[in-house]
């Protein structure tokens, strides 16, 4: 006897009666993993634009979005549940929950359609198990985005396609489905166009096996997807393709490809996986690929899972190398697919006694810590930005200016809430204003402040992504001119300085010139440091550099501090902006603002000290000289006192 279950008008999933009660049981596990502590993290900046494009009317909306790299289906979805169930955080990411909820029965079904053998075996379960414990999956049902409405729809698009092709050439109604949802994923994210050349692969190893005509019918299929997004890219061909000005470590295929191995392992945030993970993984596909030896089917699995992931990496290698336009998570709709093809190998047939038991429980061996970390680490894995808003507001005292790096939606989420319920409010900036872009310039942030209203006594700042959003660090180096540090408290990632000021208006920093270049390469054009400094307190340089050939080594550069013995007392040396924009990336006349900061030893003697600074290549410790033979720069002298 049999159970049969009807979802969706066409999901069918025939269980003998005996196990009619394993699929329930685990499709409840998964809600209850994706369901728990669903609220307890903080929303992050991706969640805070997730609720601020859905807050806006749908034109708004429609209009904001085009110039995003995101279509509009997910926030449309959003709009409407926010306008149901309200906005905290438990309800909002309760709309990615269920997609991820429906994702774990359409992989059982995936599995149970690529088994060969008679009868039931267990291989559907065991991929039923690993999604519904990835933490890859469990991380992003419980985020206010659109990732597991992407793996949803992508698998929905499989399955109907796995069963189109299973069925006879009139049944076109799957086809049909297949097409509907990829277009749906489609108009969620970008990246779900990657299917498109898995499904390809698959419909013409069909076509060649079964003789049918197939590959016609999906090709019609495959235009009116494409058709679908067509007037959308019209829309937003400035989008999705805007270059945000952040500049990243070149794009390798092989990179990508294993960035996204990792996130699958390890969850995806950051859990510290144990040096022994990639043998361990490798032995986990050893398996499959053994089963998949066994049986061909499996095979279907693998490519609709590969080929994607290494769609994605190339296109993005050949397009976008040093951008940020890949992460994991635009991919997770392969993960689904991918525990397909590692469950299938539990019980390959009565001869060949080989058990995916042994691999799975290895992979569960990755899966169980990365989830308890998930579950009892909130803060060590995603930004606490509601504890950091109510540190910052519960320290307000009157005069105080807050400045956020960017515009970041998560603060404008919670700042409102957290204000006022303490009670206490201040002028809220940001630099650079908008969504998109770095930070340039200060002068218009110099303007804000300077026009708040009142004479501010003190500035609070909300960094978050700042080497990327302010590199130079222009918010901060302008800081130290007008007065300084009285304190810092971090929240993971996001950093919150505060800064006294002791001047009426801020200005912009007074560079001295200095006109000196080294190695016929790169000119030292001014620089600017405070002439008296404090034991046990900080010492800036801020200096201006522009290339004025183009620069084949990643120099760094070094400030020493040395005593009238020529002996360094204290020291910086290091890239003079950070590893993701290092000298081989300036430009040629480019001038860029390179800020140090370094603690004076609290035993240091008072007195004068001599301040020099230079360019060296790390690989060999080789300084690029001045034209009289120099190998460093002469700044003015620093007065130390003791405090």
């Amino acid at each position: 006897m049999q159970n049969r279950f009807s979802w969706f008008g066409g999901l069918q999933i025939h269980l003998p009666i005996r196990h009619a009660w394993l699929l329930p049981l685990l499709l409840l596990v998964a809600f209850g993993l994706r369901i728990f502590h669903l609220g307890a993290h903080s929303f992050w900046f991706d969640e805070g634009w997730s609720w601020h494009l859905a807050s806006l009317p749908l034109r708004e909306m429609a209009g904001i979005t085009a110039g995003d790299r995101n279509p509009v289906l997910y926030y449309v979805l959003l709009h409407g549940w926010l306008g149901l169930v309200g906005d905290s955080e438990f309800v909002l990411r309760y709309l990615a929950l269920l997609p991820d909820v429906i994702t774990v029965a359409l992989v059982w079904a995936i599995a149970k359609r690529l088994q060969t053998a008679r009868g039931i075996r267990w291989s559907p379960y065991v991929a039923t198990v690993l999604y519904a414990l990835c933490p890859f999956a469990v991380w992003y049902a419980q985020e206010t985005r659109m990732y597991a409405q992407i793996a949803m729809l992508c698998t929905a698009s499989s399955y109907a396609l796995l069963r189109w092709l299973s069925q006879p050439p009139r049944a076109t109604r799957w086809l049909v489905g297949s097409a509907v949802c990829l277009a749906a994923a489609l108009h969620s994210h970008y990246y779900a166009v990657f299917l498109l050349p898995a499904h390809a692969l698959v419909v013409m190893g069909h076509s060649v096996r079964e003789g049918r005509r197939s590959l016609f019918q999906w090709l019609i299929a495959a235009a009116a997807v494409i058709a679908s997004v067509v007037p959308w890219l019209l829309l937003a061909r400035g989008g999705f393709a805007y270059n945000d000005g952040f500049d990243f470590p070149l794009n390798t295929v092989a990179g990508r490809m294993l960035e996204w191995v990792r996130a699958f392992v390890s969850g995806g945030f950051g859990y510290p996986l144990p040096e022994w993970w990639p043998i361990l993984f490798a032995f986990i596909v050893g398996i499959a690929l053994l089963a998949a030896w066994r049986n061909p089917r499996l095979w279907t699995a693998l490519g609709l899972a590969l080929i994607p992931l290494l769609s994605a990496a190339i296109a993005v290698r050949v397009v976008y190398p040093y951008r940020s336009v890949f992460h994991p998570r635009y991919l997770i709709f392969v993960a689904p697919l991918l525990c397909v093809f590692l469950a299938g190998g539990f019980k390959v047939n009565k001869r060949m006694k080989l058990s995916m038991l042994p691999s799975a429980l290895c992979l569960l061996l990755l899966w169980l810590p990365a989830l308890a970390w998930h579950f009892t680490q909130p803060s060590a894995i995603r930004d606490d930005t509601r504890g950091a808003i109510r540190h910052v507001v519960e320290a307000i005292e009157p005069g105080d200016v807050i400045v956020m790096s960017r515009d970041n939606f998560a603060v404008n989420y919670y700042w409102p809430k957290i204000a006022a319920q303490v009670g206490k409010n201040a002028p809220l900036l940001s630099a650079p204003e908008g969504l998109h872009g770095v930070l340039h310039d200060e002068l218009h942030l110099i303007d804000q402040i300077n026009h708040v209203g009142f004479q501010p006594k003190r500035v609070r700042l909300i960094l978050w992504q700042d080497d990327v959003v302010d590199p130079q660090k222009l918010v901060e180096s302008t800081l130290w001119q007008n007065g300084y540090q009285i304190g810092e408290y971090n929240f993971g990632r996001i950093r919150l300085p505060l800064y006294h000021l002791t001047t009426p208006t801020l200005q912009p920093l007074r560079s001295e010139p200095v006109g000196v270049t080294l190695g016929d390469q790169l000119v030292l054009q001014s620089a600017w440091q405070p002439t008296q400094a404090t034991a046990g307190d900080w010492f800036y340089v801020v200096l201006w550099w522009q290339p004025i050939q183009p620069l084949l080594k990643n120099y760094k550069v070094f400030v020493h501090v040395l005593d009238a013995d020529n002996k360094p007392v204290f020291q910086d040396d290091r890239l003079p902006l950070n590893d993701l924009l290092p000298m081989t990336r300036w430009s040629v006349g480019q001038t860029l603002r390179a800020p140090h900061a370094m603690i004076v030893p609290a035993d240091l003697p008072a007195g004068r000290y001599r301040v020099f600074v230079g360019v060296y290549d790390p690989a060999t410790g080789e300084r690029l000289k001045t034209a009289d033979g120099q190998d460093q720069i002469g700044l003015p002298m620093v007065q130390i006192v003791r405090p």
